[in-house]
C-alpha cells in the first residue's frame, strides 16, 4: 500500500485524525481484495463495476494515472459503441504481457471478448505499447457491447472521434514519458471478416 499515514498515536486512545485514516485503508484494501467480476475473485482493481487484472509489466500499467486513464479510455469507448458502464458490470478485462492473447479459434489475436472478458496484450511486435489507449481495448469494448463477431457494423471502420478524444495523452517506457501515440488503424476492422 502507497502512501504515508502520517503519525501514529504511541500512547492513549488514537486521535480522530488517525482513526480515520486507518479506516479509509481498511476499506481500501478490502475492496481491493474483494472478489473478482463472477464474484469468485481476482481483480487487481476496479473501474465501476469491471474487475481489472494487470498481467503485465508495461511501464504504463504501473503508472498513478493507470486507474483514470483505463476508466477515461473504457468510457470514450463506451460512448462510441453506445454503452454504460452497466454493459461492463460484472466483466473482467485482463492486460496481459504476452503479445499474443488466448482466443477460441484465434492464437494469433492481440485482444478478445469471451464469456464476459475483455483479454487484450500490452505489447507490440517487439516491444510494450506505451499507454492503455494504443491497446485493442476500444475495439474489445466493441464486442462487448454490440457482439458483432463478423464486423459487420460501420462503425468498426471508423474510431476518429475516439482517437480525438484520447489524443495528446503522454505515455510511458522503461526510461520514463515517452509519445503516446493512437493509431486507430489498431482498432479497425473490414467489415463482413471474423
Amino acid at each position: 500500500m502507497r502512501g504515508d499515514l502520517g503519525p501514529i498515536a504511541r500512547a492513549g486512545r488514537p486521535s480522530g485524525s488517525w482513526v480515520v485514516r486507518v479506516a479509509a485503508v481498511a476499506i481500501a484494501l478490502l475492496t481491493a481484495c474483494g472478489g473478482g467480476a463472477d464474484g469468485t475473485g481476482g481483480g487487481d482493481l476496479r473501474v465501476h463495476g469491471a474487475a481489472i487484472l494487470v498481467d503485465s509489466t508495461a511501464p504504463f500499467t504501473s503508472r498513478p494515472d493507470f486507474p483514470a486513464r483505463l476508466e477515461s479510455t473504457l468510457a470514450a469507448a463506451l460512448q462510441y459503441w453506445g454503452g454504460s458502464w452497466s454493459d461492463l458490470d460484472r466483466a473482467r478485462i485482463t492486460l496481459a504481457d504476452d503479445q499474443h492473447v488466448a482466443c477460441t479459434g484465434n492464437p494469433s489475436a492481440i485482444g478478445c471478448y469471451e464469456d464476459g472478458e475483455i483479454r487484450i496484450s500490452t505489447r507490440d511486435v517487439g516491444s510494450n505499447f506505451n499507454c492503455v489507449e494504443e491497446t485493442v481495448l476500444v475495439h474489445e469494448v466493441g464486442h462487448a457491447i454490440i457482439g458483432d463477431p463478423g464486423h459487420t457494423d460501420p462503425r468498426w471502420m471508423d474510431f476518429s472521434s475516439v482517437g480525438q478524444a484520447l489524443a495528446g495523452r503522454p505515455g510511458y517506457d522503461a526510461g520514463g514519458e515517452a509519445p503516446c501515440n493512437i493509431v486507430v488503424n489498431v482498432w479497425r476492422h473490414p467489415p463482413d471478416s471474423p
